[in-house]
């Protein structure tokens, strides 16, 4: 199983405490079988679940993906939101549980212009209606890391990182003047929570449904139009 480099971060400090105190505790133990049971059992299988959320597999798009036309997922989770922005932008919000892979992609090919960490509160994100124009406290004000792009036509567009509850922690793998292509790793957010990704003009279809479990760099989200999207659920 590949994992992201921040899993180093947040199993070695427990892991170490965890060798630490079996090799201090080693001379009293009485009951092996029931130590075993009773601490290193448990131990072991939480740090076993804390590497298994920081997991960052390969993904190869899903056989309905077409170059240039489909827009891939940016998140594992499931899609939650759709609005339309003020400056005409289509937003789409995919919330992210815990046990998802927390690691983001890209949705659609761009050049990086600005990275932006925006402080704010960390209020909890999940449970969200899933429905059109989202309004929630966390969406609207919680702590993120936002990332411009720019594609091949010069239109602006965002990636939104939206720091959850407890660990409040996102970071991006990017930076400003790089490259990035459809389905490319583009930050993390520890312990998940959720994108918001923007696409440039409203010439859209969706594809995904709300609800509808979703893969980053795998499922299919929507794909290009000739019209309009169709802001209805």
């Amino acid at each position: 199983m590949k994992f992201s480099k921040e899993v180093l971060l947040w199993v070695t400090p427990p892991l170490i405490a965890d060798i630490w105190w079996h090799i201090i505790s080693l001379p009293t133990i009485y009951n092996p079988w029931l130590y075993f049971f009773v601490i290193t059992f448990p131990t072991s299988a939480g740090l076993i679940l804390l590497a298994s959320l920081f997991r960052d597999p390969d993904r190869i798009p899903d056989s309905n993906y077409i170059e240039g036309k489909t827009i891939l997922s940016p998140a594992d989770g499931e899609l939650c939101g759709l609005e339309e922005e003020e400056n005409g932008n289509i937003a789409i919000y995919v919330e992210m549980h815990y046990y998802n892979v927390h690691v983001a992609r890209a949705h659609i090919p761009g050049r990086v212009t600005k990275i932006t960490r925006g402080k704010g509160k960390h209020y909890l994100v999940y449970f969200i209606k899933k429905n059109l124009h989202p309004d929630t406290k966390a969406i609207r004000k919680n702590a993120r890391v936002i990332i411009d792009l720019e594609d091949s036509d010069g239109n602006s567009f965002q990636y939104f990182l939206i720091c959850g509850a407890f660990f409040r922690r996102a970071k991006p793998y990017v930076k400003v003047g790089d490259e990035v292509f459809e389905g490319q790793r583009v930050g993390v957010i520890a312990f998940g929570s959720t994108v918001k990704i923007t696409l440039p003009g409203k010439n859209y279809r969706m594809v995904a449904k709300f609800g509808e479990k979703l893969k980053g760099g795998k499922t299919v989200l929507c794909e290009r139009s000739d019209e309009p999207i169709i802001m209805e659920k």
